[in-house]
């Protein structure tokens, strides 16, 4: 029987891309009101800190673009909140506007986990936004396990509390409550973000089934692991014009952007494809009656 169920997030249980990059740009139009500057050189700005962070979500990238570097200078942490505090304000307000679950997703997670299954959140974003995303979307109770990267540090002389936008602690407390650490700089499809949940749990991997939306990431990874694997088909469903302004600000170097194409170009072959979350149910639920047999790997289910 399937003991595990583990999942992607970003692009899996929610649309990323067609929340973050509006918020995101909507932070930018605001930040080029306030300071005159050209909105494609503050895009490109924020590109180099995410490069040098390796994360498109660092907290800190207003107060580290080298293009407001000359108007910063002797500006403590909290004034340079208070500058530019409309801009996270738009940022906030499109994604309460944007960030939404997929159909089903809720539901069938609460399925899951009435029925034992051990629900595990993989995701290679920070681990801060990534729970901060579960709870914001309410289901942070229903996962048993958040498998992530460490946060980015602190910049010298800021406390936390310094730049958290509400004073009631528990908005920063997730339910989730087993954290697992990858090292840092790991990426999927390394298998790393499986084999840790296998071994701490004494699961073995015909008795997991993992679902995210990249062939090259996550149907790699599972395959790797020996777990089985589902394509989130529906998860490659974005506006192209919000794809394309991702990659301006993105992390991503150009060498890492030829890599992904070259993985693209395989022929990844996924064990189910699916067209909403909610068709996961009855795979679990098929793989429990066959006792957990299955379709063989490379085969359409």
């Amino acid at each position: 029987m399937i003991r595990a169920v583990l999942t992607d997030l970003d692009n899996t249980l929610y649309n990323w891309v067609d929340y973050y990059v509006p918020s995101f740009l909507a932070l930018v139009q605001e930040l080029s009101r306030i300071t005159g500057i050209d909105q494609e050189a503050l895009k490109a700005s924020f590109k180099r800190v995410h490069e040098q962070y390796k994360t498109t979500e660092y907290s800190f990238a207003v107060e580290q673009l080298d293009v407001l570097a000359q108007a910063h200078q002797g500006l403590a942490m909290a004034e340079l909140l208070e500058r530019y505090d409309s801009a996270f304000h738009a940022f906030r307000r499109v994604r309460k506007n944007t960030l939404r679950l997929y159909e089903g997703v809720a539901e069938t997670l609460s399925v899951l986990k009435g029925r034992g299954k051990i629900l595990v959140a993989v995701t290679d974003s920070l681990r801060y936004y990534s729970e901060y995303r579960l709870r914001q979307l309410n289901i942070d109770s229903l996962f048993d396990v958040l498998v992530s990267p460490p946060d980015h540090g602190v910049p010298q002389g800021v406390r936390p509390s310094d730049v958290r936008y509400y004073e009631d602690e528990a908005r920063y407390r997730s339910c989730v409550p087993v954290k697992i650490t990858t090292p840092a700089g790991a990426r999927k499809p390394d298998p790393v973000f499986i084999n840790l949940v296998l071994d701490q749990f004494h699961i073995q991997p015909d008795e997991a089934i993992y679902i995210g939306d990249s062939a090259t990431k996550d149907v790699l990874l599972a395959q790797a692991c020996g777990v089985r694997d589902v394509l989130a088909e529906y998860g490659r469903q974005y506006d192209e014009h919000n794809y394309a302004e991702l990659v301006k600000i993105t992390y991503w170097t150009n060498a890492e952007i030829e890599e992904d194409m070259k993985l693209r170009a395989r022929v990844i072959q996924p064990t189910w494809v699916i067209n909403s979350f909610t068709e996961v149910l009855g795979i679990v639920t098929n793989l429990d009656a066959q006792g957990a047999e299955g379709p063989p790997f490379g085969s359409l289910g």
